[in-house]
């Protein structure tokens, strides 16, 4: 009977820490879309379960709530600071063009325009990185029918040639 209640309550151990544990990593994912007449448009995917915890740091003065107006306003101005482009005529300026903060992914999209032709794009993102030690931040760049992914771990910048 005693090994009965040990192997029980050990399976009950393993079911409580599961979920706590199966949720190690965090990730983000940008699409940037450059059309032909010169728009480029950037959305960010994110887990409301990565970003509500991250609005500690990134909007100290706000609840830590996606529900917050002014959480999600630092968090927007966060975004948009935190993720660049530049083409080889130089920065890109991207304006909010929409936001969706749902109960399980929370969308921000920018849009700005281009100078034809676009021979290379250079990205940085660093969104999340001051918060979360493994935070890993997916890019995929999409021009005519060709899709780049990029992959970034550190605050460094990488660069697509567009051809």
């Amino acid at each position: 009977m005693k090994s009965l209640w040990s192997s029980l309550l050990c399976a009950l151990l393993v079911l409580m820490v599961s979920p706590a544990a199966a949720h190690r990593g965090h990730d983000a994912l940008s699409v940037v879309t450059l059309a032909a007449d010169g728009g480029v448009t950037v959305s960010h995917r994110f887990e409301a379960h990565d970003i509500e915890p991250a609005l500690a740091q990134i909007a100290p003065d706000a609840q830590p709530s996606l529900d917050d107006p002014d959480a999600q306003q630092a968090l927007i101005a966060y975004v948009a600071a935190n993720f660049r482009m530049a083409t080889n005529d130089g920065p890109i300026r991207l304006a909010v063009s929409h936001v969706d903060f749902g109960s399980d992914i929370v969308r921000i999209e920018f849009s700005g325009k281009v100078r034809n032709p676009v021979r290379r794009l250079g990205i940085g993102s660093r969104l999340l990185n001051g918060v979360y030690r493994r935070q890993v931040n997916q890019v995929n760049v999409r021009f005519g029918k060709t899709v780049r992914t990029l992959t970034f771990v550190d605050d460094d910048e990488q660069f697509v040639d567009i051809n």
